[in-house]
């Protein structure tokens, strides 16, 4: 395979069940290849375990600022069900944004979300995603509030450096200049309400260097 932009396969969880991450990850990309020509998909991008909603429904239904301080204060067990709820939903919706271009006529629509590889934590999923955009995507649409998500941002960011077209949830083209903005707007606003945003820092640090 053709190196990643940013990924790593130098993973701090390297495998699981004696089964190795890289290995799980290969297969699945070629599951993807049995079904889903190079550079021939419309990839679908929408907050899973971050976003908007994280951040004002349930870090600030909690009054903390980041996930570690709500790992923290809910411990184990609570914090997973409330990442649970908050992922259920957001799959939900970014299928829903799926449906809606599929409704347009659209084909080789993909949607994240709703794949699950058990073990998996997001370093894992961000690289598998990552190489599948590089290899199979010729065009990003975007959910709306993206700007918020760090997923969303990081695949904003991999998009734009591999120069394919970007779209908004409106179908309204979405160059990088704007892109940067939208997500210049979202970290400001976060950081006036007080929440602890480092990885979307660093995804707009990558958008501005491609820009570059």
């Amino acid at each position: 395979m053709a190196g990643l932009y940013y990924g790593t396969d130098e993973f701090a969880l390297p495998e699981f069940q004696n089964r190795r991450v890289i290995d799980e990850i290969r297969m699945s990309m070629s599951a993807f290849d049995c079904m889903l020509p190079d550079d021939a998909g419309i990839y679908c991008s929408s907050d899973i375990t971050t976003g908007k909603r994280f951040y004002y429904e349930v870090l600030k239904r909690y009054e903390v600022r980041s996930e570690d301080e709500l790992r923290e204060k809910l411990g184990a067990a609570e914090f997973k069900k409330a990442q649970t709820d908050l992922i259920q939903a957001n799959v939900a919706r970014g299928v829903q944004f799926a449906e809606k271009l599929r409704e347009r006529g659209k084909i080789n629509v993909v949607t994240p979300g709703p794949y699950f590889a058990k073990g998996f934590d997001q370093q894992h999923y961000l690289y598998l995603w990552e190489w599948f955009i590089i290899k199979k995507i010729y065009e990003v649409r975007f959910n709306h509030d993206w700007e918020y998500s760090n997923g969303c941002t990081f695949e904003c960011s991999i998009a734009a450096k591999k120069r394919i077209p970007l779209f908004d949830h409106e179908g309204n083209s979405l160059d990088l200049k704007t892109a940067i903005g939208r997500v210049e707007a979202a970290i400001e606003q976060l950081r006036r309400d007080g929440f602890v945003i480092p990885k979307l820092e660093q995804n707009l640090a990558l958008m501005r260097a491609i820009e570059r």
